[in-house]
């Protein structure tokens, strides 16, 4: 009995510390993390790269939360109307504006951490995150 229970313990010890290992190598915990292992990059990009996340972060979280806004007027809008009104065509409006603002942030941003990667693997890098700004068409 006493082997069993070591036997198991000892399975739960490596299927854990398996774990960790692979889960921390395998999704690391922010995207300047994957970019430099993706791309072999060094600590002092890495800094730079989480510099740009902060920053984008702050500008990103408004627009969101300015997004759901109007998407909400346009619901209520559209539920509340039997055809298109002005003030619906408007809500349409608002929102085409907040998301063109919002889709050219992340493209700045996009510029800018491209910026941050050796020339040759900027390219690459801009094929891998252009379907974050194309995702509309559904070509992912």
């Amino acid at each position: 009995m006493k082997r069993g229970l070591l036997t198991l313990l000892g399975i739960v010890v490596l299927g854990a510390a398996a774990y960790l290992a692979t889960s921390r190598w395998m999704s690391p915990s922010t995207p300047s993390g994957w970019l430099c292992r993706e791309y072999g990059l060094g600590p002092e990009c890495e800094g730079r790269l989480r510099e740009l996340e902060r920053d984008y972060g702050s500008r990103c979280g408004p627009y969101c939360a300015s997004m759901c806004e109007a998407n909400g007027r346009l619901k209520k809008l559209v539920i509340d109307s039997s055809g298109v009104t002005p003030e619906l065509r408007a809500a349409i409006a608002e929102t085409d504006r907040i998301r063109t603002e919002a889709r050219i942030s992340m493209l700045e941003h996009i510029y800018s951490v491209a910026s941050q990667l050796p020339p040759e693997k900027r390219r690459d890098y801009l094929l891998r995150v252009l379907p974050r700004l194309t995702d509309s068409c559904g070509n992912r």
